[in-house]
């Protein structure tokens, strides 16, 4: 259910947390003051006890939510910085094999080209679906085969060719890399602690006696705060599949302005 609602639009999904997580706080206080209704008595003192202890559950649970927005931002700018890097060294060994004599230039070239087309139209897509495929690895390994087969005759041609069989390892390299975090996010008892620890923090709020109309009020504008965070973070915890996915700019870049272009 989580992974399909992460596949909807940004904006969709988070109208639906921040709506979800609105309806339940407000639900929940009307139900607990139907219940409470006439058999608790609070006094001055017990009003005053509550709000001490809400505002200190409130700032236990911003740090602890706050550190992993800020994990989870960390993990997303890496897998960006991953993605570019990858694209990056696909121009840049496009670019090395351009210097190789025909046949192996044009042949070389026509396998990245292959390669890069792959991952724009097939690879991504389904990695938005938290899939990884095959098939790029197969084309690595037969563009590995021709690379070794190659060989250089020149010295020039043999700085070259060491040049593009690094640039082929860093694109094998940061592919796997990228794979990785396809299937990597918060685990479970995370998440346990940003949807328990919400439940609870909304949940002591019930306890504080003001004005029954202010209180729902504020109850919504404070589900409201929480379900962005949280928004927030159910979207840059899967960096290549969830609403703030990243896309295959990088690439269609290389090939387009490169690639296409000779």
């Amino acid at each position: 259910m989580m992974s399909r609602l992460l596949r909807l639009p940004p904006w969709l999904c988070g109208l639906i947390i921040v709506s979800a997580f609105i309806f339940f706080a407000v639900m929940g206080l009307a139900c607990f003051r139907w219940l409470v209704e006439g058999r608790i008595q609070f006094t001055e003192q017990t009003n005053r006890d509550v709000i001490f202890f809400a505002s200190a559950i409130s700032v236990f649970y911003s740090l602890i939510v706050g550190l992993i927005a800020v994990g989870v931002w960390k993990n997303y700018t890496d897998a960006q910085s991953i993605v570019s890097d990858e694209a990056t060294a696909i121009g840049c060994f496009y670019r090395d094999i351009s210097g190789y004599e025909e046949p192996a230039c044009g042949e070389l070239q026509k396998e990245i080209h292959s390669y890069t087309d792959f991952l724009i139209d097939v690879a991504w897509p389904a990695q938005m679906r938290g899939e990884a495929t095959e098939g790029a690895t197969r084309r690595l390994t037969l563009l590995e085969q021709h690379l070794i087969g190659f060989e250089p005759t020149t010295p020039g041609q043999q700085i070259l060719h060491a040049a593009a069989m690094h640039q082929y390892n860093q694109i094998a390299a940061l592919r796997r890399k990228r794979i990785h975090i396809i299937g990597t996010g918060l685990p479970a008892v995370m998440w346990s602690v940003v949807l328990i620890g919400a439940a609870l923090v909304i949940g002591i709020t019930y306890l504080i006696q003001i004005e029954p109309s202010v209180q729902f009020i504020l109850t919504g504008c404070f589900a409201m705060f929480i379900g962005l965070v949280v928004f927030v973070i159910a979207s840059l915890d899967r960096p290549l599949s969830g609403p703030l996915a990243i896309d295959s700019r990088p690439y269609r870049i290389v090939r387009d302005r490169l690639m296409d272009l000779e």
